[in-house]
């Protein structure tokens, strides 16, 4: 027989170095998307939802005129179509308004403002409202993003989530809005300056009744969160109460006091979205589930769709990364975690809330740009609940006698050398899978269009259309088809025959007769 030893790691990772490093590997595997965004153009509904705008900008070459007119289309479509107030005057600012070319902006505002409000979220909940280590909040956030924007399911859910304006602006610009909104609450309680927390009350006031707005998956889940706050907030102020709040001073108990009142405005702003005039007029056109059936099946899907099809063999090993993180953040925080199982549930079925609204007003959830959203919901969900069960066990150990190291700047030996595996794990598998899939994840996918000119030859024919559009000598055009569909922008496209919707309204943008795609 024979003994043997491995070199063993000594060496500790920094938690501030780790912070800044997924960071700029963030940063980094935005930057094919962003280029991509460079080669983006508008289709389909952008033709439609904006041609008011469109037209108005055109005429009057005014901004301010452009901006207050987007509020007179949604109020039109509020009482003639569809209620979700807040989207129907954002439909209205698409950037192509001012010209095709503008439409890069889109990739830049849909993956901005996901970062944002996943960032500011996390650092409300973790930093100001569990006073947690910022530079731990961070690595979640980085994590976080990267599992949601990189491993977005293939598909039009990744064209739908970030590059087409009409489905972005709905759906995944809503979400990013929705998570800035609960940590704006957050902070209106958490926030140390009185006047802080003043201004953050109003804001809260002001989006809440806007995002009460929004599309209803998004909507729904809000409500959800405004319906449960004041619930809180009515039994934590009677006696006996088994709410307690913690880590608060007179100044933070004053302003929970008034917390009922955002939650007021989002609710007020969701019925006036629920029942506005228009939306009888779609619901007459469209056959759905009942509620109680939309309900089964949403919590069906939560195991078909999330656990089966979304959770990847690489997020399963991200989250040995999260639950390594969450560990460490979890010897820092004094809040007590005693309701696992309780808060998973929780997350389940606010995960299962998020389809509700398609199913029962459409039966299906198979559009790119609902399946963008449910993932990112889902991922977000997955997180914070690995975050409270490893919390929940460390406290239980503690309480056990069990000793643990706290560092206050380093992970410990054991779980730097368990990150690092994990991290080359990921590596590794990656390579394998891009190799033979290059559009595995979303970046990958950016970077193979690229050098393949795809981008390139997407960007000229839509040029070569465009000026066949702008042509005034002819009134019925035919254009060509594409040679090339790359994965992240190519949506959909006009058809031979000129009576389909898309070609109806790219007609009627470009005040042509009719517009019909070549059958050679």
């Amino acid at each position: 027989m024979f003994n043997y030893s491995f070199p063993r790691l000594e060496r500790k990772i920094s938690m501030k170095r780790m912070s800044f490093i997924l960071t700029v590997l963030y940063v980094l595997s935005l930057v094919p998307l962003f280029i991509t965004s460079f080669y983006n153009w508008p289709s389909a509904d952008d033709m439609s939802l904006a041609l008011e705008t469109y037209k108005c900008f055109k005429s009057t070459g005014n901004i301010f005129t452009t901006f207050f007119k987007a509020f007179e289309v949604g109020f039109n479509e509020y009482m003639s179509w569809m209620g979700y107030f807040f989207s129907n005057v954002m439909f209205c600012y698409s950037p192509s308004i001012f010209g095709e070319r503008w439409y890069v902006l889109v990739g830049f505002e849909m993956l901005g403002i996901l970062t944002f409000g996943v960032c500011y979220f996390f650092r409300s909940l973790f930093v100001y409202g569990f006073k947690a280590d910022k530079y731990l909040s961070n690595i979640l956030s980085m994590l976080t993003l990267i599992i949601v924007v990189q491993c977005m399911p293939e598909g039009l859910a990744r064209v739908e989530a970030f590059y087409w304006y009409s489905g972005a602006i709905n759906y995944m610009f809503m979400f990013g809005m929705g998570l800035f909104w609960i940590g704006l609450l957050i902070r209106t309680v958490y926030a140390e300056d009185a006047k802080a927390r003043m201004r953050k009350l109003i804001w809260a006031c002001f989006w809440g009744f806007w995002m009460g707005g929004a599309n209803y998956m998004t909507a729904l889940e809000l409500a959800i969160c405004s319906v449960l706050l004041l619930i809180i907030r009515i039994l934590s102020g009677t006696t006996n109460s088994f709410i307690k709040l913690e880590n608060l001073d007179d100044g933070q108990r004053k302003t929970f006091g008034r917390i009922w009142i955002p939650a007021c405005f989002n609710l007020a702003g969701f019925l006036a979205s629920c029942f506005a005039p228009g939306n009888a007029t779609r619901e007459a056109l469209v056959t759905g589930f009942g509620p109680v059936k939309s309900i089964l099946i949403a919590l069906y899907y939560v195991y078909d769709l999330c656990l089966e099809q979304f959770t990847r063999w690489e997020i399963w090993v991200a989250l040995i990364i999260v639950c390594i993180v969450s560990f460490e953040m979890a010897g820092r925080i004094k809040h007590r975690f005693e309701h696992p199982f309780i808060f998973a549930v929780f997350a389940f079925g606010m995960t299962a809330s998020n389809m509700v609204p398609p199913l029962y007003a459409l039966s299906n959830i198979g559009a790119g740009r609902l399946q963008s959203i449910i993932y990112a919901e889902y991922i977000v969900m997955l997180v914070l609940t690995v975050f409270y069960v490893t919390a929940w066990m460390r406290q239980l150990l503690e309480e056990k006698g069990f000793a643990i190291r706290k560092d206050e700047a380093m992970f410990s030996v054991s779980l730097s050398l368990a990150m690092l595996i994990s991290a080359a794990f990921i590596v590794f598998g990656s390579a394998m899978c891009v190799y033979e899939n290059p559009g595995y994840y979303s970046g990958t996918a950016a970077i193979a269009d690229l050098l393949q000119g795809n981008y390139q030859t997407y960007l000229q024919e839509n040029q070569e259309r465009l000026a066949a559009l702008q042509d005034d000598s002819e009134a019925d055009v035919i254009l060509k088809p594409y040679s090339v569909r790359p994965s992240l922008i190519a949506f959909d496209d006009i058809t031979t025959e000129s009576d389909y919707w898309i070609n109806r309204i790219m007609a009627r943008y470009y005040d042509k007769n009719s517009v019909v795609l070549s059958d050679e």
